[in-house]
């Protein structure tokens, strides 16, 4: 996982607050669940005995929704990011630009190679979350080399 070293309280809630969005939204069966086996009662009993373990624990479950959110399509993550911006949480493109190793992956080789990857870069650079100049060029860089060479085989 990538880290998040140096996290504010602040943090720390906006992440605990995307995670009990997602939860809500795209893992219903946490419902069947008994009361102190549910993920959010867990981080809360963490946060009890300490902190640092509630950390660990909330980014390991972050990483956990930005795995399982990589088969979403363009137009759900968009729309995701719409509702989760609307009620003041941090978007899931932004999460998938800090923690996604396959982010990590597209950046380190410089290179996009497959639809999923072009996608994934592309709501990262669309999401208005603040982004370093030279990330936003050469995401943009690599979003524009992905399209050209797959323009060039479809011709």
């Amino acid at each position: 996982m990538v880290g998040m070293q140096g996290e504010s309280e602040l943090d720390y809630a906006k992440l605990k607050d995307f995670l009990s969005f997602y939860i809500e939204r795209y893992m219903p069966a946490v419902e069947d669940l008994p009361l102190d086996k549910r993920p959010m009662a867990v981080c809360e009993a963490l946060e009890k005995k300490s902190m640092k373990l509630a950390f660990t624990g909330l980014r390991q479950a972050i990483n956990d929704c930005v795995e399982m959110s990589l088969h979403f399509a363009p137009a759900e993550v968009e729309k995701f990011d719409l509702e989760l911006r609307s009620r003041d949480i941090v978007t899931l493109s932004e999460l998938r630009r800090r923690y996604s190793k396959s982010y990590a992956k597209i950046m380190k080789r410089g290179r996009i190679k497959s639809e999923t990857e072009y996608y994934l870069a592309r709501n990262v650079l669309d999401d208005p979350t603040e982004k370093t100049p030279e990330e936003r060029e050469l995401l943009g860089r690599l979003i524009s080399d992905y399209e050209e060479g797959a323009q060039q085989g479809s011709a």
